[in-house]
């Protein structure tokens, strides 16, 4: 496309030696909050439902990509060619039942295999190495729990919840207890993942709900 041809040489030019001094600064280290930041703000206008400002949130985050992949190719590691050829293999192999002859009934098996298939091909041993180490911790919970549920089946929520009024109980007699707090919120995590609800995300819009309500 030549939209994003114009994005990729821009982006060159602003890198370059004639380019611009701040954009020839910005390090990897220094990207990392700015994808934070974009992703966040994106994610904002798609709950308010804004779509003229995520259509600009979306072109920033582009740009944030664009350039994460110019840093790389400067170091010699990989091109945006490369980038796009590895994402265009993936989603075919991950899509046998689009591509190929595989048959997968619904999107329940649709997601077991696609689970299956990555631990495969990234030779992965334990499920601690599909966890993003920086994701906030609900939404650590959420991705450890949907993994589980391709290996081992879905847990039982009523067993659950069960679980959950036990050790309740348990901290009305230790409400100081910092394990006990985690432990319920990681079962509360557990639960959500249950239905397939992102708990992250659905704490964030409760918490700026309640925000909203209280005045200084």
């Amino acid at each position: 496309m030549r939209e994003f041809k114009k994005l990729v040489e821009i982006v060159k030019i602003l890198r370059s030696p004639s380019g611009c001094p701040w954009d020839r600064t910005q390090k990897l280290s220094d990207l990392e909050k700015y994808l934070l930041e974009e992703t966040y703000e994106l994610l904002d206008t798609l709950h308010i439902k804004d779509f003229e400002k995520a259509k600009e949130e979306v072109g920033d985050l582009f740009l944030i990509l664009v350039f994460l992949v110019q840093i790389f190719e400067e170091k010699k590691r990989f091109n945006i060619k490369q980038v796009l050829e590895k994402i265009n293999e993936k989603l075919v192999t991950r899509h046998p039942h689009v591509f190929g002859a595989k048959r997968l009934k619904n999107k329940e098996e649709v997601l077991n295999h696609w689970i299956k298939e990555k631990a495969k091909e990234k030779k992965r041993k334990k499920l601690n190495e599909r966890l993003p180490k920086n994701a906030p911790s609900l939404l650590l919970g959420y991705l450890l729990f949907k993994e589980l549920a391709s290996l081992e089946g879905k847990s039982d929520p009523h067993k659950l919840v069960e679980e959950i009024e036990r050790k309740i109980k348990e901290l009305k007699k230790k409400p100081t207890n910092k394990s006990l707090i985690s432990e319920i919120v990681l079962k509360l995590s557990q639960l959500a993942a249950c239905w397939g609800w992102d708990i992250e995300n659905s704490l964030r819009k409760k918490i700026l709900t309640y925000a909203k309500k209280i005045k200084y």
